[in-house]
């Protein structure tokens, strides 16, 4: 396991298209805490899952399969849609 050192989100850890890296579901949701304009970073997250949705179901077409992949592209669409989950626990909260 590695160590979490991303506390802001200039030092979160990023693939190389710029998708920020979720761990966990506690990483996902200590994300949601940190930006101040939370629209565009749901807006933001919301375009992730789908694309993370869209390789899942072309992985799914693909012979051989490859389950580790699809896998990862299911984790990572969930662990985007418990930050946008948690996104929109604080609209509601927060004024």
């Amino acid at each position: 396991m590695r160590k979490f050192f991303a506390y802001t989100l200039d030092n979160w850890p990023r693939r190389k298209n710029g998708e920020l890296v979720f761990d966990s579901t506690n990483e996902a949701i200590y994300y949601a805490h940190l930006p101040i304009d939370r629209l565009s970073a749901y807006d933001l997250l919301k375009k992730w899952r789908k694309n993370a949705l869209q390789n899942l179901e072309r992985l799914k077409t693909l012979k051989p399969v490859n389950y580790n992949r699809m896998f990862d592209f299911a984790v990572r669409a969930q662990l985007y849609r418990e930050a946008m989950e948690e996104i929109e626990r604080l609209n509601t909260v927060e004024p």
